[in-house]
């Protein structure tokens, strides 16, 4: 929103329903202002507008007491124009034209201070996320516009999942969204973050326990009442129930964005789910997870695509600059290609294959990868894999091993049934398992559905995952 004549409208508007009864709404509703407001007053609509409108007139006062004095009259105090006219000893017109001057000095205070409110809320979200994971980001626009749009929809879905494998780019997405919304302004009145992550794939290689357990229901209540609710809110020390009483008071009050990162497993999902239940509507929760819950509550599912060549390029060129690795960042794409050919476009693993590229050649890091060579290799096909791989029952195991002979373009179900030795009934249980797991994408129309992998899962698999059934499963 924009100093504009719809703004300038719409504050003209909020002013003659002053009085008017709160079913009609608020034309200023998408304020960040209102929106604190009405999440911390508790009240309606109507009255969240008209305290903002209130404040704005009392910051008004202090340099234009005329203009301010002249809108009460008029709005607050409902008196006829040619009443306030005689109070002030001018014509109707003259009157006419104040008002409408100090409508348009109303207009640049509650600007200003929507501005700053704006301003100081996102300081606090940012405070609230991760570091950010990236410099900049690469080929996710077209992505962070399609769920932002979900999000932004009023009504239902509550849910929102953004599901994919380790380091395809969940939390960065999430990250943006919710960077993003905070700076706009508008539908959401405030923001939380709560994380479940349990492990960290270090640039430099090697894996990160993360000293924290997974998320568990109390958790996630206590992280929320300790950002959403000011000190003499929330319940202290949090107890359970009263502490989710006055989180779910606060959230139904004012639409609010949660973001619960890195749920790793489809537990943790169904663990919570009787919770974030309870807190949605009209707040919303975007889940980021690597395995697809499909059950009773409806969610919303946003598989992440991986890179394309061009956008997982341009990212292997701007790692390249970012660690002066010039001899990278302009060399042509048929020099480049190996990378992309075996990793595909996992952002995690291009920037790790970039980062080695300082010390190795291309065609050395680019071996390593494909005959899973080297800690950094191991690391990352762990670090990706491993958890999903162990829980695989061993019809599952086998039928995610023939997925390589697909792995170009990916098949339909008939094709796959060619060189199965399951049924049918499961072979499409092992696919389904497959597909929650983020192992095996699943695409095509109404008409045909084709399975495919990743090509970081294709070199996984005719690699590491021999290595490690050949250890009997050990990590």
């Amino acid at each position: 929103m924009t100093i504009q004549a719809d703004f300038r409208t719409a504050v003209h508007e909020a002013l003659q329903l002053w009085h008017k009864a709160p079913d009609l709404g608020s034309p200023l509703a998408d304020l960040t202002l209102v929106q604190r407001e009405l999440a911390t007053s508790g009240t309606n609509l109507r009255r969240a507008t008209n305290q903002v409108l209130l404040v704005a007139l009392q910051a008004l006062a202090s340099d234009h007491a005329q203009a301010a004095a002249v809108l009460r009259a008029r709005f607050l105090d409902g008196k006829l124009a040619f009443t306030v006219a005689n109070e002030l000893g001018v014509a109707e017109v003259t009157l006419f034209k104040k008002q409408q001057q100090a409508i348009g000095l109303l207009v640049d205070t509650l600007w200003a201070m929507e501005q700053r409110a704006v301003a100081a809320r996102q300081a606090i979200v940012i405070k609230r996320l991760p570091p950010a994971t990236y410099d900049a980001v690469v080929g996710i626009e077209a992505y962070i516009r399609l769920v932002s749009d979900v999000l932004l929809t009023p009504g239902a879905p509550w849910l929102v999942a953004v599901e994919g494998l380790g380091g395809i780019g969940k939390t960065t997405l999430a990250h943006q969204l919710v960077s993003r919304l905070a700076s706009e302004g508008g539908t959401f009145a405030d923001f939380g973050w709560v994380s479940a992550q349990q492990q960290i794939l270090q640039p430099g290689g090697g894996i990160k326990t993360v000293a924290h357990p997974a998320l568990t229901a109390h958790a996630l209540i206590e992280g929320l009442v300790v950002q959403l609710l000011a000190s003499d809110a929330a319940p202290m020390p949090v107890a359970a129930e009263h502490a989710l009483a006055a989180l779910e008071t606060r959230l139904r009050q004012a639409p609010h964005l949660i973001v619960v990162d890195n749920l790793e497993t489809l537990a943790d999902i169904e663990s919570l789910l009787p919770t974030l239940n309870r807190l949605a509507n009209p707040s919303k929760f975007l889940l980021t997870s690597r395995e697809t819950f499909h059950g009773p509550v409806a969610i919303y599912h946003f598989p992440v695509p991986e890179l394309g060549e061009s956008a997982a390029l341009m990212l292997v060129r701007q790692e390249a600059r970012l660690h002066g690795l010039a001899h990278v960042a302009s060399a042509d794409n048929d020099d480049l290609r190996p990378i992309f050919e075996t990793v595909g476009g996992n952002p995690l693993a291009l920037r790790l294959v970039t980062g080695q590229l300082h010390l190795l050649s291309l065609a050395q890091v680019v071996e390593n990868l494909r005959e899973a060579r080297g800690r950094k290799a191991e690391d990352l096909y762990h670090y990706v894999y491993w958890n999903a791989w162990r829980g695989l029952p061993a019809e599952v195991q086998d039928t995610l091993l023939l997925m390589p002979l697909f792995a170009q373009d990916g098949a339909d179900l008939t094709a796959i049934r060619r060189v199965s030795d399951l049924c049918d009934e499961d072979l499409l249980d092992a696919l389904e398992y497959l597909v929650k797991l983020s192992l095996v994408s699943v695409g095509g129309d109404l008409h045909a559905r084709r399975y495919s992998i990743h090509r970081l899962t294709e070199s996984f698999l005719l690699k590491e995952v021999i290595k490690w059934r050949g250890e009997g499963g050990a990590a």
